[in-house]
């Protein structure tokens, strides 16, 4: 029977490690200095290297010939604990031994000296599992220790455990992998199994393997089963029901031009080709963050990785999208990626969200204009567009702006909507000098007339006055003070 690929090429030292370099430093230099501790709390996301350092270190305290921090593997004790056969080394699986009796087992372990080598080393794994009991059992050999035993716990929830066992250990966050470090694995990896895979489909792969090694060699470890020495990208798609950057790409592209029907049917089709719409949100939530990046000019095209078309079509995406418009989209399915795995029909919350994010244009019957469409030409007036239609949608506009800038929120509803001069200008009258400066403020107006024109298609200038500039103008010019519709849409945004 052959070896699963993350055991096969699990390190066997230091240097074997691929990331990590804080915690791998950290070590190094206590077993140098011969200041390694009595306890140790290794946290962090799983198949990301808590265990297997964790190991490494067992060995390395009993390495007979250890050089500058780092073990020989040749020597008896090394090459034990490498086989699993190192009679100081004990493992336990907290998430099958819970109880308070395990633990006493463990502490009757400890009162007795190593049989081979220097230390007893103890690894619990999913330590967060104990019983309450078993972590006060645990806590008494913690605070007095004997000097032969070494602990080293592990877990992916620290929360869990008691700070009284975290104070009395040194704590080691070990952090997602990135992508770089899962493709420098597959390319060590691949050398030694003589397999060719095309470069997209191991992008693809690293995406899906989200910050895990273990996860990112079981993923290789499916593909390469296909038995072929040269893998394609659809190969990989169709083994693993992910779907590469394009599908991303001609997804949002749904979503900007708000066709709804489209992009519905869209996930439609991954469901009945069987992918992972967990696995689809969560690669389309990566593929957002490189268009974010991009529109903040945090990252540059060329610097992404990507095929050349790609590439172009992410940078033609990040500048249609405004802001605004990109963070409504984020949280949506960020939304809908929570749900997915809660629904027994997976595809709905994907879907309920594309028609949230599309309702503009389900509301007017049609398509909205095209992001490249060519804007009113100057002195053009919007016709269509009326005071009474800004009023009707005043909540729509406070509640987009609450999600781009709460503070700003906090003094725009307290304007009042005088007037809509030419179709194109809003003049917007607030009770004190505090709350004009506020919406005046150049980067809060560009924040509010983008939104302005997110909603109604159009784009409208913001007038902003104070109460008292206004006083003498004649009555007819300003809409009745007791206006229900405006009163309505000023409570309903403090409520936002």
């Amino acid at each position: 029977m052959s070896q699963a690929l993350y055991r096969k090429y699990r390190p066997q030292a230091f240097a074997d490690v691929i990331g990590q370099d804080i915690i791998k430093t950290i070590l190094q230099n206590a077993l140098r200095l011969g200041q390694v501790g009595h306890a140790y709390l290794f946290t962090g996301p799983r198949g990301v290297g808590k265990t297997t350092i964790a190991r490494i270190l067992a060995k390395a305290v009993n390495c007979e010939h250890l050089r500058d921090g780092e073990v020989d593997n040749k020597c008896a004790n090394c090459l034990a604990v490498s086989t699993g056969r190192f009679l100081d080394l004990i493992e336990i699986d907290a998430a099958s031994y819970t109880g308070v009796d395990n633990i006493r087992e463990i502490i009757e372990h400890v009162k007795f000296a190593p049989t081979t080598g220097r230390y007893k080393v103890f690894i619990i794994d999913e330590v967060h599992m104990l019983s309450k009991a078993a972590f006060s059992a645990l806590l008494k050999t913690l605070e007095e220790p004997p000097a032969h035993a070494i602990f080293i716990m592990a877990t992916t929830e620290a929360h869990k455990v008691p700070e009284t066992v975290v104070s009395r250990s040194q704590r080691l966050d070990f952090r997602r992998v990135s992508k770089r470090d899962i493709l420098s694995l597959f390319e060590f990896v691949l050398k030694q199994e003589d397999v060719n895979i095309a470069k997209e489909a191991l992008s693809l792969l690293a995406e899906a393997a989200d910050g895990s090694f273990r996860d990112a060699l079981s993923l290789l470890d499916q593909v390469i089963s296909f038995g072929a020495k040269k893998i394609t990208v659809e190969q990989v798609e169709d083994a693993l029901g992910i779907t590469r950057t394009a599908v991303s790409q001609k997804f949002l592209d749904f979503l900007i031009r708000g066709e709804a029907a489209p992009a519905v049917e869209f996930v439609k089709r991954l469901t009945l080709e069987g992918r992972d719409l967990q696995q689809f949100t969560r690669i389309f939530l990566e593929y957002l963050r490189l268009v974010l990046f991009l529109k903040l000019g945090v990252e540059k095209s060329a610097d992404l990785g990507l095929a050349e078309e790609d590439a172009l079509g992410l940078k033609r995406q990040s500048s249609e999208l405004q802001s605004a418009r990109l963070l409504e989209i984020i949280k949506a399915i960020i939304e809908a990626y929570r749900e997915i795995k809660t629904v027994p029909v997976p595809e709905l919350p994907l879907m309920a969200q594309v028609l949230a994010l599309c309702r503009n244009t389900l509301e007017k019957g049609g398509s909205p204009p095209r992001t490249d469409q060519p804007k009113n030409e100057p002195g053009e007036v919007n016709v269509n567009l009326a005071l009474g239609l800004v009023v009707e949608k005043w909540a729509e506009v406070l509640a987009r702006v609450k999600e781009y800038n709460h503070s700003l929120l906090s003094s725009l509803r307290l304007g009042r909507l005088v007037e809509l001069t030419g179709g194109e200008e809003l003049v917007v009258a607030f009770p004190y000098t505090f709350h004009k400066d506020t919406v005046e403020a150049r980067k809060n107006r560009i924040v509010i007339e983008q939104v302005l024109e997110e909603v109604f298609g159009s784009p409208l200038r913001v007038k902003v006055l104070l109460e008292r500039e206004i006083k003498d103008e004649p009555a007819q010019k300003r809409p009745p003070t007791g206006d229900l519709l405006g009163e309505a849409v000023r409570i309903l945004g403090e409520q936002l």
